[in-house]
């Protein structure tokens, strides 16, 4: 069986969550021999067209762009949020056979996979997660305040339509599940976390990080995983940084992951220089795939903070419970619905700043160590359930009987015709 995963960009030097679940699931399910399976998305221009790692086959396509240079912001935020527009990803789907299409998120591209699929009857999946539907918060609140009614249901319709052209919708959080529930069949909707490589998180780093990055040994770091973008809500970080460090804790802010927007990039550098933060943070733009320092930057932390406003990743989730890292994140997404407050972590409400720094300082106050020390082995024993090898197991099953369910479809449609 071939499998194409399909994403809006795939940066083996720039990981974020989609490209880290969509990278384990392609190596793994390859490597087991159970589907060959290919990666296919937008292409940096520094990137090659088409690459081999670890028998996975990867194709990027260069995105359109547009004639107009006043419209060059707006391509790179489509881009972003998977909407930019691959003329060779249309071709590439019309002249090659796949058994299976799953898209890792909805968007322009989704939509045009999902057209292309139909027309040559392929089944077709495609994952959301709360964050791809901020937009339908954004309309709600203006429903709620503007009374535009039609901005709402324009949004949600557009949604709706969309994902009802794909064989399974996979959703990562309940909250998405139940405001999918109204537009899809129970048997179109899928509920599934992706999986963490506990082993590999578990086993001690090869490479001292806080020396390769001069960081102190005697002081504690506080690691935000994520790419640094207003979504995620880092800046909220830098104050709680201050406030720690004007209450006498001797910690740092560690930020690991690239920046989106070369704007949001230099007005978050400004706010720390405007507030001379500069010995207090510590920016790393990401570090590809396989990457000891990765799991080393973990590891070095005492906590980790996951502030984002609209999906918490549950892999940052998975892999710092398995590195034996407390987490306090906010109760929001997949990474948010796998913590229980004060029994394998803590969950705080986004806008609760003052309760941010309260939980902070209960998880680095070493009068505390037995509680942490239980939340910490909490955290490990639940991670464990979502090893790869084992979790990766669900997936291949939904994907066989998506496959079957269409064959036995499409055998009936042949038959009725004749």
């Amino acid at each position: 069986m071939k499998l194409l995963l399909v994403l809006a960009r795939f940066d083996r030097h720039k990981w974020d969550s989609l490209t880290n679940q969509a990278w384990n699931i392609a190596r793994l399910l390859t490597a087991s021999g159970k589907m060959q399976c290919v990666i296919a998305a937008g292409r940096n221009e520094d990137e090659p067209a088409m690459e081999v790692v670890q028998n996975v086959s990867i194709h990027r396509f260069t995105p359109q762009r547009s004639k107009w240079s006043f419209l060059q912001k707006k391509s790179k935020s489509d881009r972003r949020n998977n909407n930019a527009c691959l003329p060779g990803l249309e071709i590439f789907l019309r002249k090659n056979h796949f058994d299976l299409v799953h898209v890792m998120s909805p968007g322009r591209i989704y939509d045009m996979v999902a057209g292309i699929a139909a027309e040559r009857n392929i089944p077709c999946l495609v994952s959301c997660g709360s964050g791809d539907f901020r937009s339908l918060d954004m309309a709600g609140s203006h429903n709620r305040y503007l009374g535009m009614v039609s901005v709402f249901n324009k949004v949600f319709n557009g949604y709706a339509t969309m994902l009802r052209k794909a064989d399974r919708v996979f959703c990562s959080d309940s909250r998405l599940r139940r405001i999918l529930s109204g537009l899809l069949e129970d048997r179109q909707l899928v509920c599934w976390h992706p999986g963490v490589d506990w082993e590999y998180f578990a086993r001690p780093a090869t490479v001292d990080f806080r020396s390769e990055y001069q960081l102190p040994s005697n002081c504690m770091l506080l690691l935000c995983v994520g790419r640094l973008s207003e979504d995620k809500n880092q800046k909220m970080l830098l104050e709680i940084i201050l406030l720690l460090k004007r209450r006498g804790w001797n910690c740092k802010l560690l930020l690991l992951g690239a920046a989106d927007d070369p704007e949001y990039k230099r007005s978050f550098e400004k706010y720390i220089d405007e507030h001379k933060l500069n010995s207090l943070v510590k920016i790393i733009s990401g570090l590809p795939p396989g990457d000891e320092r990765f799991k080393a930057a973990f590891q070095s932390s005492s906590l980790v903070l996951l502030p984002s406003r609209y999906d918490v990743s549950a892999n940052s989730v998975l892999e710092a419970w398995a590195a034996g890292v407390p987490v306090v994140a906010a109760p929001v997404g997949s990474g948010g619905e796998l913590i229980t407050d004060k029994v394998n972590g803590r969950l705080v409400p986004v806008r609760d700043f003052h309760e941010w720094v309260n939980c902070c300082e209960e998880l680095l106050d070493e009068r505390n160590r037995s509680a942490v020390e239980k939340m910490r082995s909490m955290a490990g024993n639940e991670a464990k359930k979502y090893r790869w090898s084992e979790h990766l197991q669900e997936l291949f099953a939904i994907y066989q009987e998506v496959i079957s369910t269409k064959t036995i479809n499409n055998n009936n449609q042949q038959k009725q015709q004749e």
